[in-house]
């Protein structure tokens, strides 16, 4: 009998060591790769530091294909946690040349590639469908001019998703009039202060690191994000309430240097395109399977969620304020705004 008990104890100890095993990350993965003769270095450099974070997926998946499709001829490194300086820091280094890769916010590459201020403008799209179909389209006529704005090549797409409102506060946000009650921070684009402006709003353009604080000392009521952001940077401790609205997608586009791009062989080149746009087939995957995740975790923590039904109101007041922005996209911005529309006409052409 005491043979059997010790046999039986041996093999709880071996299924959990097994469980245990299992459950520990590959220790031997794409960021260990050989190394070989010449091989080429691809630092990616970006500004968040959490694993659930989409750019940090993004970039992992970016770099592991780049790797695999150049048979480990280029040899990604990842500095998160803007190691590197900030998104704006890091596109300056990778116009010179001395970072590869970085992911910034579209309304921060628009601080050195005014035509990225096209995708800020309110209500563009409405759907990620839609907005997935601009990207596609649109990419290939942006691409040369933000070259040669600053210096890097758009090569790949992120989509945290959609900004809603999130905020402390009595009554939820129903209407643009409900704005006027509530301090609301708003990252510092001009385009997106001046949304908030068309709905009579006061916005603050507090840093992203110093929202949780000024949420905490009531600086600020609110501000919109996805809820991935949300509930990950664990607003919802400072926060009550968030209400859905689909006036502006919180995209990051995967840029690669150019002057570093210009100088790999043709075939490495395709190999860096085929990466950013299996990345951005992937991220468009597995995207709403995460934030439906974010969603259930918001509920969960007692959040208040206002769903907004018709957002007309929203829409006609903030589009109305677009020509105020033509200049800042470029000589010729409401040309590329008329592009942009057009584009989305064949898209509801064909829907």
């Amino acid at each position: 009998m005491k043979t059997i008990t010790k046999n039986i104890a041996a093999l709880g100890m071996l299924t959990f060591a097994a469980s245990t095993q299992a459950n520990t990350p590959n220790p031997f993965d794409w960021q260990s790769i050989p190394e070989k003769e010449d091989q080429i270095s691809m630092r990616l450099g970006h500004s968040v530091n959490m694993e659930w974070s989409p750019q940090t997926v993004a970039l992992k998946r970016f770099a592991e294909l780049v790797a695999i499709y150049t048979d480990n001829h280029i040899k990604p490194s990842i500095f998160p946690g803007s190691q590197l300086g900030s998104e704006k820091e890091m596109l300056q280094q990778a116009r010179q040349g001395m970072l590869q890769v970085t992911i910034p916010a579209t309304n921060n590459m628009a601080q050195v590639a005014p035509s990225m201020n096209l995708l800020m403008l309110p209500y563009l799209t409405q759907s990620t469908e839609e907005n997935n179909y601009l990207l596609d389209e649109l990419t290939p006529i942006l691409n040369p001019r933000v070259i040669e704005e600053s210096g890097v090549r758009i090569v790949g797409w992120e989509n945290t998703g959609w900004r809603h409102f999130f905020y402390n506060s009595e009554n939820p946000i129903e209407g643009p009039d409900d704005l006027a009650e509530l301090n609301m921070r708003v990252p510092p684009n001009p385009i997106m202060l001046g949304t908030y402006e068309s709905w009579n709003a006061s916005p603050a353009p507090i840093a992203w690191n110093e929202l949780y604080s000024a949420l905490q000392q009531g600086v600020v009521e609110g501000g919109d994000n996805p809820v991935s952001d949300i509930i990950g940077m664990k607003f919802n401790e400072v926060i009550n309430r968030i209400t859905r609205l689909n006036y502006t997608l919180l995209t990051h586009p995967i840029v690669v240097s150019e002057r570093w791009f210009q100088g790999l062989e043709p075939e490495i080149q395709e190999a860096v395109l085929r990466a950013g746009r299996e990345t951005t087939e992937y991220v468009r995957w597995w995207q709403p399977l995460d934030e439906s995740r974010w969603w259930e975790i918001a509920k969960e923590a007692g959040v208040q969620i206002t769903e907004i039904e018709d957002e007309t109101s929203w829409k006609e007041q903030a589009r109305d304020s677009w020509p105020n922005y033509y200049e800042m996209i470029g000589e010729d911005g409401e040309e590329l705004v008329d592009t942009a529309l057009n584009i989305l006409e064949n898209y509801e052409e064909s829907n």
